[in-house]
């Protein structure tokens, strides 16, 4: 059961990438997503044998890193964190699954691209049940290597291949800091699996080494959940891997209770993401980019979550956000495939009388991510939102959080205004042609749609077991004033369309300004090219390359000892110049060097 849950999607990605030809685009289809289908089967019987039952399984599988006092198996951990990740990875992935059949369809490389999604869920599913950190690297890695395979699949675009790269290299950042966690930790503990170092470092004082090894695990955090920083990957790719570097601070939770400093960067860090992301997703255009931004943010709630030290919380934010915002991915390419691949919100309008289940999806999946009361966004934003205010050392972050609250509020209400409530401004041709989906592309905004409904209700009282700690006794303001900001946020984007023409670009200097400042989301790329990667190309190119690589290597190494013998086989071959004296000449002094040494 457990091999099965792994090894499922692993067999659906190789038959359909080996064998796509064979089986056909439906066959493709059916067969990657009947995989996910019984993967998510044996992940709900996990379930309820971990969480219920309170019954964590270990296996090992074999022996695979030997060297001196350092051996690693291959093997898996099933427990309460293992099962909640795979029932949200399995659930989402089928459902994508089967969304992609209809998506894709009249693509003739569908079968590659159900190749890549199931490879994709099946590092996934690696990554979250490792028992040690170099199997959790394996998927760590291959997920990122998906993703850019996924980012990259319409390898003719230009636009695809920048994003596909720029994530990729982004990521590397991230991902030396978890190598370096890794060896930091193997020097501390003198191991690298999860039971035993997690029971070392409980017991052992906190210490500089631990702090160290935290960062370094944010750092890895950082790259892989688009946090501040190393976000700009996000906007141009848009993938599914980011939950990843939440998933390691969740499991990495021993060590950074450990380590005070580390919580409070992780808790700013965190905050700062939450606040960025908000104001650059206001006046955002490209419908995607308005979700991959709302991503981002959330991204930094959770993340907040583990800051202080609330990691149940963190993880049930993280189960609840996949549902709205699968939703709203989901739905934002059924919007894009009705409009014949248009994705700019200011050419769109008057879809809800054409696509109106579409738009009651996008509705319930915004109001979700709003933290509407009682949808399933609300039962963990406004608790993270809560515990960070008990925190007043880093009440700030209250503050940041709530206050992006609000500009969520905004862009949602933006994003369905625009997209489906205004006047339209699509061309005729397109317009006339635009309805709802097959059934296999809005079956699973429906069952997603259900998720972002109730998940947060049924499973609340769930992750409310695993809190160690009780909850802090806010005063009620500080209660009511998430959802305060929810209503008047959607009152001030309906009062500014109808007064002054809301997110026009402003007229005056500092408006423009402010406007640019934010559309380019706050010059992140633009300071990381202008400064990082400007600079590190020239060191490079005059340092490395044309000092060191083709200067001094070559002159030492490969080209240093050719000149030198075509130099001397051209001396050599001056001494045959074919006149006779000059052979005698040879000769007599070969002959006055062999008297002398004889003498």
């Amino acid at each position: 059961m457990y091999l099965l849950v792994l090894f499922a999607p692993l067999i659906g990605a190789i038959v359909s990438g080996l064998f796509g030809r064979e089986i056909g685009e439906k066959g493709a289809g059916i067969l990657t997503s009947s995989c996910l289908i019984i993967s998510l089967s044996w992940s709900v019987l996990i379930s309820y044998e971990t969480i219920l039952s309170f019954s964590t399984t270990h296996i090992k599988l074999w022996r695979w890193l030997d060297s001196d006092l350092l051996t690693i198996y291959f093997g898996l951990q099933f427990d309460s964190l293992v099962a909640i990740m795979l029932l949200v990875i399995t659930i989402i992935s089928t459902l994508v699954h089967i969304f992609s059949t209809a998506y894709m369809q009249g693509d003739p490389h569908i079968p590659r691209f159900m190749s890549y999604l199931s490879l994709f869920t099946f590092l996934m599913v690696v990554l979250v049940t490792s028992d040690n950190y170099p199997q959790l690297f394996i998927g760590w890695e291959g997920v990122g290597l998906c993703s850019y395979l996924l980012i990259n699949f319409w390898l003719t675009r230009i636009e695809a291949n920048k994003a596909a790269i720029k994530a990729m290299l982004v990521n590397r950042v991230g991902d030396i800091g978890l190598i370096l966690a890794m060896f930091a930790i193997l020097d501390r503990f003198g191991s690298l699996s999860f039971s035993s170092t997690f029971n070392m470092v409980v017991v052992s004082a906190p210490s500089s080494e631990i702090t160290l090894i935290c960062l370094l695990l944010f750092v890895g955090a950082v790259g892989k959940s688009a946090q501040l920083g190393l976000h700009t990957w996000l906007p141009d790719a848009m993938e599914g891997m980011v939950t990843a570097g939440v998933f390691l601070l969740i499991r990495s939770s021993p060590f950074l209770e450990q380590a005070p400093l580390a919580l409070m960067v992780v808790t700013i860090v965190g905050s700062l993401t939450v606040l960025m992301a908000a104001t650059v997703g206001v006046i955002q255009n490209d419908l995607k980019k308005v979700v991959a931004y709302s991503t981002c943010s959330q991204l930094g709630y959770m993340v907040m979550a583990c800051g202080v030290s609330h990691y149940s919380i963190g993880l049930f934010h993280l189960m609840n956000h996949a549902f709205f915002k699968a939703l709203l991915f989901l739905s934002a390419g059924s919007v894009i495939h009705a409009l014949s691949d248009e994705q700019d919100i200011r050419k769109m309008g008057g879809l809800v009388k054409l696509i109106p289940l579409t738009y009651i999806l996008v509705v319930i999946g915004s109001l979700s991510l709003m933290g509407f009361p009682y949808l399933t966004g609300f039962y963990s934003k406004d608790l993270i939102l809560e515990l960070a205010y008990d925190q007043y050392y880093l009440t700030f972050a209250y503050w940041l959080g709530g206050f992006s609250a609000l500009l969520t509020t905004l862009y949602s209400t933006r994003l369905v205004y625009l997209t489906f409530l205004s006047n339209t401004n699509s061309r005729k041709a397109v317009f006339i042609r635009v309805h709802e989906g097959s059934w296999n592309l809005i079956l699973p905004l429906i069952l997603l749609a259900l998720g972002s409904l109730f998940v947060g209700h049924l499973v609340k009282e769930v992750v409310w077991s695993f809190q160690i700690t009780l909850p802090p006794i806010v005063p009620l303001f500080i209660k009511l004033l998430p959802v305060t900001l929810v209503f008047g946020g959607a009152v001030l984007v309906i009062v500014f369309y109808y007064s002054v023409y809301f997110f026009r670009v402003p007229s005056s200097l500092v408006g423009r300004i402010s406007y640019t400042f934010l559309y380019s989301a706050w010059q992140f790329n633009y300071i990381f090219n202008h400064f990082l990667a400007k600079g590190a190309w020239k060191g490079g190119h005059l340092i490395s390359y044309r000092t060191i690589d083709k200067g001094t290597l070559e002159l030492v190494g490969p080209k240093g000892i050719s000149n030198f013998l075509v130099g001397l086989a051209q001396g050599l071959s001056n001494l045959q110049s074919g006149l006779v004296f000059n052979y005698a000449l040879v000769i007599l002094v070969g002959v006055v060097i062999f008297i002398w040494g004889v003498v």
